[in-house]
């Protein structure tokens, strides 16, 4: 996606605001406040997508249904569940509805927002080495480390302890 000057001085603010308000680790409501703040940039990130595609104008029932998608995933159920007939449920609207507005709005569809979500804690669970791999897939709710493993590699192509050994040769 290609930003203008001031998109990507909007961006830019708002991801050193989010990386300050990360090291806060005080902060009585600092899961919350850090949620809040990623809706509000990928809010502003779909917004500059619609203008980029000159959408016109998107309803607000899509609008209310992409922050309340947004929500879901915010609120961590990508960790209970990575299945868009789920998320199309809680919405009360069809797997193929949730992510055609997606793909209006995002250029993407749910299932890629889902993998994105997961794939983030993923990653930040295997920088732990505290957290054998067994723990990352039973937190991350996988049936087993095999089709943890098979998740880890067709989306990042290694396995997840190739993936973390190199973490750590850099």
């Amino acid at each position: 996606m290609k930003l203008s000057e001031r998109d990507f001085r909007i961006c830019e603010a708002a991801l050193q605001y989010l990386r300050m308000r990360m090291e806060d680790e005080k902060h009585y409501f600092r899961e919350e406040l850090l949620g809040s703040l990623l809706t509000a940039h990928i809010l502003d990130l779909y917004d500059i997508h619609v203008r980029s595609r000159k959408v016109v104008q998107v309803s607000e029932r899509v609008t209310f249904l992409l922050r309340k998608f947004i929500e879901l995933l915010y609120n961590c159920e990508y960790i209970r569940n990575r299945d868009l007939d789920f998320y199309a449920s809680r919405l009360c609207i069809t797997p193929y509805y949730l992510s055609e507005i997606c793909k209006k709005v995002s250029g993407k569809p749910a299932s890629y927002w889902i993998d994105r979500f997961a794939m983030q804690e993923i990653t930040r669970l295997l920088r732990q080495k505290e957290f054998s791999l067994t723990e990352i897939a039973e937190r991350m709710n996988f049936s087993s480390v095999s089709y943890f493993s098979r998740y880890i590699r067709k989306r990042l192509g290694v396995c997840p302890a190739e993936y973390r050994n190199n973490l750590y040769r850099q």
